[in-house]
């Protein structure tokens, strides 16, 4: 009888630890792909452009605050398109602005990120 619960209790422990091995290994994941990005913007470019925009890309574009801190003056649509996806609207002409659906936007000049506003 002391051994079946003994049993039981290492069972229950044991699925308990699980659970909360689950949601650290998430979180840990969520910082190791933040951590790329830091480190891709640190690192020069060395023709990695195309890689700098697919971690950006994976990292939830536009949603992710570090996108937006990732964000270079001089910077062509593609470049920011990559980095924060898709805008929700697009308004302009040599001078473009484009707003996101986080009330952050940017801002063109001849084809060349200008400026941009962080989410609130």
């Amino acid at each position: 009888m002391r051994a079946l619960a003994l049993a039981i209790s290492l069972t229950l422990i044991g699925f308990s630890s699980f659970a909360s091995d689950s949601e650290r290994i998430t979180q840990l994941e969520k910082e190791v792909q933040e951590l790329k990005l830091r480190l891709t913007n640190l690192e020069p470019s060395q023709g990695s452009a195309n890689n700098r925009q697919k971690s950006a890309v994976l990292s939830d574009g536009w949603k992710n605050l570090a996108n937006w801190r990732a964000l270079k003056t001089g910077m062509s649509y593609d470049e920011v398109r990559m980095t924060l996806g898709e805008p929700a609207r697009i308004a302009g002409g040599e001078i473009a602005f484009w707003f996101y659906p986080n009330r952050g936007s940017v801002s063109f000049h001849s084809h060349q990120l200008y400026s941009w506003t962080e989410p609130r």
